[in-house]
């Protein structure tokens, strides 16, 4: 049995047609990217009608994600490996993602499979608690997204 989804990168077109992004994954603070080799992984996720790329990421902090790791660091600090909802972006064309595969050890690729349904329901529960709060004017909740990418997407997501 295939699997139905797959992990790619985002191509070096979507990096320079959007320097103009906040809060975007490893942007400097002149507006370029940093290059860090290798790229991130992204799955693509459908919600609220929009194709959305969540980055694979390392060394997260926050609880903003879908985790297939959790380890703790030399100094005691809790991190997670996983799918950083908090960084996601809005994919407007399909020239933006590359048709290479991007490879992960195979059971954390697992889990993400096996978790494809929970990781869309929780993904589309982030958004929309975002969409909600910013409606409402609820500073409270919005500073879970001080270092979200959603600000960018207020028009889309019907913020504004």
């Amino acid at each position: 049995m295939a699997n139905k989804i797959s992990l790619h990168q985002l191509t070096d077109s979507f990096y320079n047609e959007h320097a103009y992004l906040q809060e975007i994954m490893d942007k400097n603070k002149d507006g370029t990217f940093k290059d860090k080799g290798r790229g991130y992984g992204i799955l693509l996720v459908d919600v609220k009608g929009f194709k959305f790329a969540i980055p694979l990421r390392s060394n997260m902090n926050h609880k903003e994600n879908y985790a297939v790791k959790i380890y703790t660091d030399k100094n005691g600090k809790k991190l997670r490996k996983g799918l950083d909802y908090s960084k996601a972006i809005i994919i407007t064309e399909e020239r933006f993602i590359s048709s290479d595969v991007f490879f992960i050890p195979n059971h954390e690729f697992m889990k993400i499979v096996k978790a494809e349904n929970h990781i869309i329901k929780s993904f589309e529960k982030y958004v929309n608690k975002y969409v909600k709060a910013v409606l409402a004017q609820d500073h409270n909740v919005l500073r879970q997204y001080n270092f979200s990418t959603l600000k960018n997407y207020h028009n889309e997501l019907g913020c504004e």
